[in-house]
């Protein structure tokens, strides 16, 4: 039920913008299949966007600002094969669908739209539950995220380790597993990355996940006992 509405919330967006091009001389047809365009791009934002850590330095701004202008690139070629195909080659595209004012705008309603759609179905609903997919000793690993107690760095190496009690050697380092697991899991310290779930106990300088305990670094220290203090 919850893709089936969010299904059917996508086919509505596709409608509101095929009725707005329906403006610029376009059939309806023609309209719809011109909105649907926008689909790819917002499932790539949806996809790409969450993953990125935004900080307010210049990198990771510009970074964020290519990001978004690669998107930009996209809509528009995909808008103007649509158009090419759908109309002839001297029929050339409205004004206001070259603009990249506007583009950017419809591009961050829907994103806003879905975002907020997409938390209200997860509220109502529950989340669905998100797996992964890695490789440890040369074998493909897939396991649920929430089945991951704590992930730990050993120099070159990571391991993942379970609630039932085993661990997953890897290559991926765990700045990059950070990223992977995202929301449900916080960093205690350059070497470690738990799952806030599992947390039962805060000492002075570590957490304990049951009967494990994981150290707390200064760095760190201020951001766990918040989180820690919120989710308990």
């Amino acid at each position: 039920m919850k893709y089936l509405i969010a299904i059917g919330c996508w086919m509505v967006e596709v409608l509101l913008l095929a009725s707005l091009l329906v403006s610029m001389d376009y059939t309806f047809m023609q309209a719809l299949m011109l909105s649907s365009m926008f689909l790819p791009v917002l499932l790539a934002m949806k996809y790409f966007l969450p993953q990125v850590k935004l900080e307010w330095t210049r990198k990771s701004i510009a970074g964020v600002m290519c990001l978004f202008l690669s998107f930009l690139v996209l809509e528009y070629l995909l808008l103007m094969c649509c158009h090419t195909w759908m109309m002839s080659y001297d029929s050339g595209m409205p004004s206001v669908l070259l603009n990249p004012v506007f583009l950017a705008l419809v591009l961050a309603i829907l994103f806003a739209l879905d975002t907020s759609i997409g938390k209200k179905l997860d509220q109502h609903f529950g989340k669905t539950p998100k797996s992964i997919t890695f490789i440890s000793d040369r074998k493909n690993v897939t396991l649920l995220t929430e089945q991951i107690l704590y992930v730990e760095s050993n120099d070159a190496e990571t391991w993942v380790h379970t609630l039932d009690g085993k661990r997953y050697r890897n290559k991926t380092n765990i700045s990059q597993w950070e990223q992977i697991l995202e929301e449900g899991f916080l960093r205690t310290h350059r070497s470690f990355l738990v799952n806030i779930n599992q947390v039962t106990k805060m000492e002075t300088d570590s957490i304990q996940l049951g009967e494990t305990s994981i150290p707390v670094s200064r760095k760190y220290k201020e951001v766990v006992v918040a989180k820690v203090a919120t989710t308990t």
